[in-house]
């Protein structure tokens, strides 16, 4: 599932001077062969403590593969899980893990992003019948995880996830996507505080999912469609910051060129310090993800306008 990033978090690559705790890593049966595939990573987070680690590795495939749906499982309250490629060429890294925020300084413009999710132990994600992403040869992945453990014990984590694939005859449409953010937030001390962006789309698309992200000051989430002019009712809202609530339209939802969405976002600020966008988990965000065919590159959702008249340039 291609999208372009849907959320970029900077926080701090943790060691392991605990003992993780002694449950076992459970185990996903991968895809038979000639069916599929599987990524997974492992890593540990320290008590009171963020993790935010990534590792690159070769994508595990030797022939091009068309990825209709997925399925994984992870450590539980994971605050997000990325897949993604850091370039479309040369990958600029070496094999290995790493802290994120290094990469995230040196990630070239052609990075992609084609899987997330966050929070829950396991799930799927189904693409409709003859839709695929389709993966070239010789990429490198970057598995990310991103992770806070407020405990007292060392948690283990884990992401495992499983690829499953249409034959080359199948697919009659491929997906793209993307991310539009707002990137100006602030939000006054002991305040709650609201604010909006407008984007409209520059080519016709159908909407397969929408997601939100915020941090953990966010109490709602609201996605309004967009005619160019005016915003329409609420038809999508997310009230739970831990979950991206990633929604899949069926039939999916047409956009034509010149329109598409109002994202709004609320937070309670609670504390004496104004909060604005940043890439800590103390820091916040309002970014919607979008993912939709056709398979266009140059498929994006422009911003036109937004409540305090700063419009992001993603």
């Amino acid at each position: 599932m291609k999208t372009s990033t849907l959320a970029v978090m900077a926080l701090v690559l943790v060691g392991c001077k605990g003992e993780p705790e002694e449950d076992p890593i459970p185990t996903l049966e991968p895809p038979a062969e000639g069916e599929g595939f599987q990524l997974s990573m492992t890593a540990t987070v320290e008590p009171y403590t963020e993790a935010w680690i990534c590792e690159v590795y070769p994508m595990p495939i030797d022939a091009p593969a068309s990825v209709n749906w997925m399925k994984f499982i992870q450590t539980e309250g994971m605050h997000h899980m990325t897949l993604s490629t850091p370039s479309l060429t040369d990958s600029p890294f070496e094999h290995g893990t790493y802290n994120c925020e290094d990469l995230y300084t040196e990630m070239l413009p052609d990075q992609v992003m084609f899987y997330g999710n966050q929070g829950f132990a396991d799930g799927e994600m189904h693409l409709p019948d003859g839709v695929a992403a389709t993966f070239p040869t010789g990429l490198d992945i970057l598995h990310e995880v991103h992770y806070v453990n407020p405990t007292e014990e060392t948690i283990q984590l884990y992401s495992i996830v499983n690829a499953y694939t249409i034959p080359d005859y199948e697919v009659e449409e491929g997906i793209w996507g993307g991310q539009v953010r707002d990137e100006y937030i602030n939000i006054p001390a002991n305040s709650e505080h609201t604010e909006w962006t407008r984007c409209v789309m520059n080519e016709d698309i159908e909407v397969l999912f929408l997601a939100s992200h915020f941090h953990q000051l966010g109490i709602q989430f609201d996605i309004a469609l967009f005619d160019g002019t005016d915003a329409g009712e609420v038809f999508y809202s997310n009230t739970d910051w831990h979950d991206p609530k990633i929604v899949q339209y069926e039939p999916a939802l047409s956009i034509e060129a010149g329109t598409g969405f109002e994202f709004t976002c609320t937070w309670q600020n609670d504390s004496d310090e104004a909060i604005e966008y940043g890439t800590s988990s103390t820091d916040e965000m309002c970014n919607l993800a979008i993912v939709h065919t056709p398979m266009s590159i140059t498929a994006q959702c422009e911003v036109v306008d937004s409540s305090d008249g700063v419009l992001w340039e993603g």
